[in-house]
């Protein structure tokens, strides 16, 4: 396998992150709103989605497409007409006033050429000063991959599962690309954590993903580095 090597990168990640943000208790997923209360109530770090409209706006939207409209064929204007969106420069403005807090942008893009996705990404990164408080992952090594040409010291997590409806393809599940991308983590489905992948929790911090019951962390937590989790919040985490 082909990872970077990072020796503070389990020191710097932590060991739970809130899914889309916090919004178990009726904040919109992937927004500035969830983003703030997954802050406020003492996560470390806040995963959620991306995908960039036709016009070029980086937006917080996990699905491909909303009533019909695909996001990537769709201005900002139209979309933000019939749903609230968050643009993620919004979200940098709010970042930058925090104190030891993360984000773990899950880019989706399934783009193998096309890198204006990932340049926009960097420069908005470059431009707040927040490389070192940021994440970017991806299903899409090929992503990953963009990211770090154009922003190499910028931490990456490969997204992964083996679930036939979501995801990877054959090619990627079998992370032969992983000599381009080159990620610092292994984000993992967690029904799809099996024994095979110990070994490799010794080279490389695994995340498995989406863990709402304890037990699970608790079963497998002298392997994995930790969890993303809707419900489980800081408080309920006792390492």
């Amino acid at each position: 396998m082909f990872w970077s090597e990072d020796s503070n990168i389990r020191n710097w990640l932590p060991k739970l992150q809130a899914h889309r943000g916090y919004w178990i208790n009726g904040a919109t997923q992937n927004s500035l709103t969830s983003i703030m209360e997954a802050y406020k109530i003492g996560y470390e770090m806040a995963e959620f989605d991306i995908r960039m409209t036709s016009d070029g706006v980086i937006i917080l939207f996990h699905d491909m497409q909303f009533q019909n409209k695909i996001v990537s064929q769709t201005s900002f204007q139209e979309l933000n007409s019939v749903i609230t969106l968050t643009p993620l420069e919004d979200l940098f403005r709010w970042f930058v006033k925090t104190e030891k807090f993360k984000l773990n942008i899950e880019v989706k893009s399934r783009d193998i050429i096309k890198v204006q996705f990932e340049k926009k990404i960097a420069e908005l990164i470059e431009k707040y000063n927040i490389e070192d408080r940021v994440l970017v992952s991806s299903f899409n090594p090929l992503s990953l991959f963009k990211m770090s040409l154009f922003s190499p010291k910028l931490r990456r997590a490969l997204l992964l599962t083996f679930e036939k409806e979501h995801g990877n393809n054959i090619i990627i599940k079998s992370l032969i690309f992983n000599f381009l991308c080159r990620p610092h983590i292994l984000n993992l489905r967690s029904e799809d954590y099996s024994a095979k992948f110990r070994k490799l929790t010794e080279k490389i911090p695994i995340v498995l993903w989406t863990v709402n019951n304890l037990e699970i962390y608790n079963k497998n937590k002298d392997e994995i580095h930790g969890i993303i989790s809707d419900s489980i919040t800081p408080s309920d985490f006792k390492i």
